[in-house]
């Protein structure tokens, strides 16, 4: 018997054979070869390529001023926007008596300020009159809450514990503040401390409940190194041990302009501190105070 013999039709690849293929045109430009079919519909592409579009446009181009028409297109696109180029903002206010356009606007659902992501505010205590707890801790606090501000990197240059700068008054009597009086601190408040009154004073103790306000999750605080006061030794300890530079009786020796405060051990040592006797001078002061804040 003879064996069947099996053919294999050899057809070429494809519709057509390789050698016979036209080859593309490299001389045509991109719009030749490529025409839209319609308007670009900017929100039909994933969220991550249209925030790659709107980084690179508001951060990377030049003509700043021309592409920022695009939060003027739509409350949705201002919305992506302003949520990229309000993301990281740094303030320095040093020269300024009242909050920056950014802060003292009245609040709106496009306000840029709720699109702040995260904040290195820069004060200088002896310009900025108008008290921290009383105008800028709401606004950062309004910040958090209704918008997205997560860290907060706020740097105090210097005479940190100035009156006026705790206080809803001026005053050039630095006796509240220069004045050393016993203390007793700690976690028990069992400590005895010779330190600075306005530790003691309900401002101060303001200020440090603000500090660990759980509403904004980072907060770091920094200090002027030339201003240096003694009380800021025991805060980082840690810091100039690990660096080799000791400090001790409120100077610092090292090159570095600004000090990171240890928070928790700021708050362990001087929450709810009191005053074991409080001296005539201060007293004084305190009452000067309050009859300005009553005039």
């Amino acid at each position: 018997m003879v064996p069947t013999k099996w053919f294999i039709e050899r057809k070429p690849f494809g519709s057509k054979s390789i050698a016979f293929r036209p080859k593309p045109s490299l001389g045509l430009s991109a719009a030749t070869r490529w025409r839209p079919k319609g308007p670009f519909r900017l929100f039909g592409l994933p969220p991550e390529l249209r925030a790659e579009i709107l980084n690179f446009a508001l951060l990377n181009c030049e003509e700043q001023v021309q592409v920022l028409q695009i939060f003027l297109a739509s409350r949705r696109l201002y919305t992506e926007a302003a949520a990229i180029f309000y993301h990281d903002i740094w303030l320095d206010i040093t020269d300024r008596t009242e909050p920056p356009g950014l802060l003292a606007e009245l609040t709106a659902p496009l306000s840029p300020r709720l699109h702040v992501r995260t904040m290195d505010l820069k004060i200088y205590p002896k310009n900025n009159l108008r008290s921290f707890n009383e105008v800028y801790v709401p606004l950062l606090r309004e910040m958090a809450e209704q918008g997205g501000l997560h860290t907060l990197h706020l740097e105090i240059n210097g005479r940190f514990p100035r009156l006026d700068f705790w206080t809803d008054h001026w005053s050039d009597d630095d006796e509240f503040c220069e004045t050393e009086i016993p203390l007793l601190i700690g976690p028990e408040t069992n400590i005895e401390y010779l330190g600075p009154a306005f530790l003691a004073a309900q401002p101060f103790q303001a200020f440090l409940d603000f500090l660990s306000d759980p509403r904004i999750p980072k907060v770091a605080l920094y200090t002027s190194s030339a201003d240096h006061y003694q009380f800021w030794c025991d805060c980082h300890r840690k810091l100039s041990s690990k660096l080799g530079l000791p400090c001790s009786g409120g100077s610092w020796r090292g090159k570095s302009k600004r000090l990171k405060v240890n928070q928790k051990h700021l708050l362990r040592l001087f929450r709810s501190a009191r005053a074991v006797q409080i001296s005539a001078a201060v007293t004084s002061a305190r009452v000067s105070g309050a009859s300005t804040r009553n005039a």
